[in-house]
């Protein structure tokens, strides 16, 4: 790749490659272990794939989070087994691939400008690197933690490992384009266009045999032959699994995702979207970008469009024809994706961008140069000098963008923290320190989140409950027993543990949000009996399985169109493999709208689904909240509130019995109010 150049000035571009190495991996690992702030939620993913991956898992394609190549979670792997279950063994895993990018943009312009004379071909592998190097775009998605971050890297490779095979006619290099194609699409949905751009080049280099002497059939089928062999393992999985594989495209397709009722305007707008994203209007999520910001600077963005006329220009040309298939063929996933980032989706493109901006600024300072020194103007001799301070101005100008951008304005937004789902991380970490044997509940957050599951080390036994509509304790502690209370999802649960076990306290906080801990950890001791009791006692029993101790209620009298709140105190009985569903029935005279007695009710599992019956544990006991709205037609009189159990799945009735184990009414009385006149 660096043959037709002499010794000196091989070295001398290895050390400025090894310059602009470093300066990417400055920008890629500066302040890792805090930026971003967390995971995130499709971060911690690849952190739960990786630890099962760990434990013995050898996936070839995860169906889990709507279906996702495995690559990058592999490579989680590695640095998790390395650096722990934590945020930044994500984050280096995607850091170190952005910046692996850098050299391989540079083999690939080295070996498609090898047979460009002048500028480009001393110096256009070096400006294409710098410019990913520097790219707020690339670095963005570096540092990001996602699997698309690949597409850029192998992408690159198969492209140079291609044209290196195209120009020399070497079986090696096209035996290493079928690799890197067959493992392409272990990465990212996009890469699947990859071989339609193999095919495209083979296509267009056909009409140039003289240049490209590897043009052949044979090597077309050498790639083809080993990136199907490589392809292989996943490809039985697509046929053993239909459907899944194409998930994630079907639910963002954006025919797929319009509600407009005009898919044709839906896609066309689109469109419009992705092609701006590179220059004029980037993507507006903040969790990847300052909203709006394009792909490209403006002095990038110049360089890019005078690459793209020069290209056009020069469209009879294989290469230049190959750079704008490219743009073309890697810029569809943005433009028919209705859900998400159009930068993340069009980043296949990446490497061909960097290739029109060394074109925009050496091809055209060159043509620029050559035409002045044919009509012998004075200051033709300048331009080289011109190119060069225009260039150095340009690359040093992105770099102080992109630090700006990145790292003082993107960096320092405070939403961070909610955006990369930083509490729940935290979370994840503290469960994961305390002593295997502690019982461990979670309000209102659900354990099976994977920033959870990730940092905690994937523990078992997390027991979560919604404390803005129920309360869980256990009867008896008979171990260590910490609550993770979220105070601004819930406020309930520590005023109610203080209550129940006076003997606990408050023993650490999370990370301050706003000013305050994200969550609280309320410990309480082992043989600590809780101390809940409602204010009306009604013992009942359902078939041994559930108790009920009680009920609070706020009034006995109040009129049509008020709401009754009523407060249920459980205990489990004993382990159900059932989630049974609790009824409570407001009941009265005749109905004329139900046709029977029923005039209000409020049907649910417990504690609004977050703490179903099947995950009670033996002894707990559950404070539950409930409503019935009396409605406005309600004639004044007495009504009855019961309540009861039954199956979902076929309505069935949980028989109960009372407090002497007599059977009681199906449905089983639990008070009476008064309905006064309107």
């Amino acid at each position: 790749m660096l043959t037709t150049l002499n010794r000196p000035q091989t070295r001398h571009k290895l050390i400025l490659l090894l310059g602009i190495t470093l300066l990417a991996a400055f920008f890629r690992f500066y302040r890792l272990d805090t930026l971003p702030p967390g995971d995130g939620y499709d971060q911690a993913w690849y952190g739960v794939d990786a630890l099962e991956i760990l434990r013995g898992a050898r996936p070839v394609y995860l169906p889990t989070n709507h279906g996702r190549e495995v690559m990058f979670s592999y490579l989680v792997a590695l640095f998790t087994a390395l650096l722990g279950a934590n945020p930044f063994a994500i984050h280096v895993a995607s850091a170190l691939v952005g910046l692996l990018a850098v050299p391989a943009v540079f083999l690939m312009a080295e070996t498609m400008f090898a047979d460009e004379d002048g500028w480009l071909r001393k110096y256009g592998g070096l400006t294409a690197a710098l410019m990913v190097a520097v790219s707020y775009w690339d670095l963005q998605w570096s540092r990001h933690g996602v699997r698309a971050i690949l597409v850029p890297l192998f992408t690159a490779l198969i492209v140079y490992t291609l044209w290196r095979g195209l120009r020399t006619g070497s079986r090696a290099a096209f035996v290493g384009c079928g690799v890197c194609l067959g493992l392409s699409l272990y990465t990212y949905q996009a890469a699947r266009l990859l071989p339609v751009l193999v095919v495209l080049a083979f296509l267009l280099v056909r009409l140039d045999r003289q240049k490209f002497r590897g043009a052949t059939w044979q090597g077309f089928a050498t790639v083809v032959g080993v990136s199907l062999l490589v392809f292989a393992p996943l490809g039985l999985y697509v046929v053993q699994h239909p459907g899944e594989f194409n998930q994630r495209i079907e639910q963002t397709l954006v025919l797929t995702t319009d509600e407009s009722g005009s898919p044709v305007a839906t896609l066309g707008s689109q469109v419009v979207k992705a092609l701006l994203a590179f220059n004029f209007r980037g993507d507006e999520r903040p969790l990847s970008n300052i909203p709006y910001r394009p792909a490209l600077n403006a002095v990038l963005s110049l360089l890019f469009f005078l690459g793209l006329g020069l290209s056009l220009r020069r469209v009879r040309r294989s290469l230049y024809a190959f750079l704008l298939v490219w743009m073309a063929v890697m810029t569809v996933p943005a433009m028919l994706a209705g859900i998400g980032p159009a930068e993340k989706r069009a980043i296949g493109t990446l490497p061909a961008v960097a290739m029109l901006i060394a074109l925009g600024l050496l091809g055209v300072g060159q043509a620029v140069y050559r035409w002045a020194s044919a009509r012998g103007v004075d200051w033709a001799r300048r331009v080289p000098t011109g190119v060069a301070l225009l260039g150095l101005a340009a690359f040093v100008y992105t770099g102080v963008v992109t630090y700006r951008d990145y790292f003082l304005i993107w960096g320092r937004d405070p939403d961070l923290f909610t955006h990369f789902e930083a509490g729940r991380t935290a979370i994840g970490q503290y469960v994961g320190r305390l002593p295997a044997e502690e019982e461990v509940y979670i309000s209102p957050e659900l354990p099976d989140h994977p920033g959870i599951r990730y940092n905690s080390g994937l523990r078992e036994g997390l027991r979560s409950y919604n404390g803005r509509t129920c309360f869980v304790t256990p009867g008896q502690t008979e171990r260590s027993t910490t609550y993770v209370v979220v105070p601004e999802g819930d406020s309930n649960s520590l005023p109610l543990l203080r209550s129940a076990f006076p003997q606990g306290a408050v023993v650490d906080q999370g990370p301050l949000h706003y000013g305050q801990p994200y969550f609280l950890a309320f410990r309480v001791p082992p043989g600590a009996t809780a101390q809940v009791t409602p204010s009306h006692g009604r013992p009942l029993t359902w078939e041994g399985q559930i108790g009920l101790l009680g009920y609070d209620l706020a009034a006995s009298a109040y009129r049509p169109g008020q709401t009754v709140q009523v407060t249920l105190y459980y205990r489990a009985l004993q382990a159900m493999e059932t989630d049974y569903t609790v009824f409570v029935h407001l009941l009265g005279g005749p109905n004329p709208a139900t046709g029977g007695p029923l005039w209000a009710q409020d049907d649910s599992e417990p504690c609004r689904r977050f703490y179903t019956t099947s995950t009670w544990q033996v002894g707990e006991m559950v404070r539950d909240s409930y409503s019935v709205t009396i409605p406005d037609t309600a004639p004044p009189g007495e009504y009855r509130l019961t309540l009861g159990f039954y199956d979902h799945q076929t309505q069935t009735r949980l028989a109960a019995t009372d407090a002497a184990g007599q059977p009681a009414s199906d449905e089983p009385l639990l008070t009476t109010i008064h309905v006064e006149a309107r």
